[in-house]
């Protein structure tokens, strides 16, 4: 028993030794625990774009989220689901939060004003995405997809493929990126007099309101035969409003934006055109402009990103499988 009682003695021993130097190598490894200082000293950043809910805004910010994580950075993004009120809170919130810069496409390039005037006098950065105000002033950086152009490239594209029309435009005019869609859109048509726009609807750019905006225009007998919607989910709801109704054939759809299913539905000749943006340089583009900040070097202000017209013509040149 006494020699049993010297074994367990030993080992009990042996347990509180390495017990203890277990806790003495924890606090040396808290007091040299990289990764909490890499969390300690990592910069922070927010997002906010006009909804998640439209693939575009994913490739934006996951460009923008891959190169902020590979240097131990954070990145929030928030979803306002088209709400102008809540991405003025989600700004004050991220703001609050301790960023150091937002990304931002705004809901209302009105209202959002002085959410991003209080960002100003907090030295948060404000980068405009997709979409900016008209204040340019208040921006630190404003990358864009060339909008204006987009609309012109619709037109002219239009221009060569009918001598005349009866134009309904879906817009967004919340938004300055639709906007100058718009602008240059009907800018370009309106220098030929054998075009007219029967009516503007505001569809948010969102397929679940193109889609009943449209029935609601053939309920009442509008009279049109040529569609431009300031983006591809807009422009698909319009062509299932249409196909439900039988029309497919005799409009002509165009719109913004070149996502994968507005392209294969060129590639079927169900749609005419679309004008292609290029989400991952967009989102490229806005963060390296803001590592360029944080590390002094010079800053482009203003980026515009260009555009091409995506047509049957040069189809097969894109995938339909994803974004260019």
């Amino acid at each position: 028993m006494k020699i049993l009682s010297d074994r367990l003695k030993t080992v009990l021993f042996t347990i509180a030794v390495a017990v203890i130097l277990l806790v003495a190598l924890a606090i040396l490894d808290r007091n040299n625990d990289f990764s909490l200082t890499q969390t300690e000293s990592a910069h922070k950043f927010g997002a906010t774009y006009m909804t998640m809910n439209n693939p575009f805004f994913e490739v934006i910010n996951e460009t923008i989220r891959s190169t902020v994580e590979s240097n131990g950075d954070i990145l929030i993004t928030r979803d306002p689901a088209l709400d102008a009120d809540r991405q003025i809170q989600q700004i004050y919130e991220l703001i609050d939060e301790g960023v150091e810069a937002i990304f931002i496409a705004p809901v209302d390039f009105e209202k959002i004003i002085p959410a991003i005037e209080y960002g100003k006098r907090k030295g948060v950065k404000i980068i405009f995405v997709d979409t900016e105000i008209y204040d340019e002033s208040l921006a630190d950086c404003i990358v864009v997809s060339d909008n204006y152009h987009a609309g012109v490239l619709c037109a002219n594209y239009l221009l060569n493929k009918k001598a005349e029309g009866k134009v309904l435009i879906l817009e967004h005019p919340t938004t300055k990126s639709s906007n100058d869609r718009v602008e240059g859109f009907i800018n370009t048509i309106m220098e030929y007099g054998n075009f007219k726009i029967v009516d503007r609807q505001n569809s948010a750019g969102q397929l679940e309101i193109a889609m009943p905006l449209m029935v609601e225009e053939l309920e009442k007998g509008t009279e049109f035969d040529v569609v431009f919607s300031i983006n591809d989910v807009g422009a698909l709801g319009v062509m299932a409003a249409l196909k439900d109704y039988g029309m497919l054939d005799g409009i002509s759809v165009l719109g913004v934006d070149g996502a994968p299913e507005a392209k294969s539905m060129i590639k079927e000749k169900i749609m005419l055109a679309t004008a292609a943006q290029y989400p991952s340089e967009i989102g490229q583009n806005a963060v390296d402009q803001l590592y360029n900040m944080i590390e002094g070097r010079a800053v482009e202000k203003k980026i515009k990103v260009p555009v091409d017209l995506i047509s049957i013509e040069n189809i097969d040149e894109f995938s339909t499988k994803g974004w260019q």
